[in-house]
């Protein structure tokens, strides 16, 4: 088994660095990737319960503006 100084491996993994992030960011997908794991149930009431105070702030802030009963404008930062 070879041996390897820890200062030898940093200067390795140093040299090989700009070559594979360069590599990584060329094969890198554009777009993001699409979910294929199903939600548990707790995450879904997690995720609904953060929307819905996330809304009901907007709300009281002014960024939602109700412009008919099926059309609201909403402010973004």
């Amino acid at each position: 088994m070879k041996k390897v100084d820890f200062s030898e491996l940093n200067q390795w993994i140093f040299e090989k660095k700009s070559h594979v992030d360069r590599t990584i960011l060329r094969t890198k997908a554009p777009e993001r990737k699409i979910r294929t794991r199903p939600r548990t149930a707790d995450e879904i009431k997690i995720l609904d319960d953060l929307c819905m105070k996330r809304w009901k702030k907007a709300e009281e802030e002014g960024k939602v503006k109700y412009l008919k009963e099926r059309v609201w404008y909403y402010e973004f930062d």
